[in-house]
């Protein structure tokens, strides 16, 4: 995808389902992030995205466990204390909210922090933030695949 496109997709995102222009000074809550400690746990989140719904995909886990098997989700528009992208993941035992914020596009890929918002059910108590990572499928500014990392407790 040629760069001016990637650019205009991160415009899209701001302006269009996302408002505004991005997330607080560096997306991360304090309050609700997952200091490492003993109880903390790896978290990744594979997705497929076609903007603004996707899909968790294989190879999700926290910790050694897989996450949200099946799971889909929905974007809507974020705001300066959750990040330009507010994002519920629904899945089987619960959702997960979460924030993020894509930064400048390079290339066909984009990174930025993300955090946990609220959860429910099995994830209701959990915490965490990290790092996001998209990059769009060749000749899309909409569709592409997403990969989340970093901590979460509960």
């Amino acid at each position: 995808m040629p760069v001016d496109a990637v650019k205009r997709f991160g415009e899209v995102v701001r302006q269009g389902i996302c408002g505004g222009d991005g997330a607080g000074k560096n997306g991360a809550d304090s309050a609700r992030s997952a200091a490492p400690n003993a109880a903390s746990k790896k978290i990744v989140i594979k997705t497929r995205l076609t903007i603004p719904t996707g899909e968790v995909v294989g190879g999700s886990s926290i910790g050694e466990s897989p996450f949200c098997p099946g799971g889909t989700f929905r974007d809507r528009n974020g705001n300066p204390d959750i990040g330009s992208v507010d994002r519920t993941v629904r899945c089987s035992g619960g959702s997960l909210r979460i924030g993020f914020s894509p930064g400048e596009p390079h290339g066909h890929t984009q990174v930025g922090p993300w955090k946990v918002i609220s959860g429910t059910g099995a994830y209701k108590r959990l915490r965490g933030s990290g790092r996001m990572e998209v990059t769009f499928d060749s000749g899309s500014s909409s569709k592409g695949r997403e990969t989340f990392t970093g901590t979460v407790a509960p």
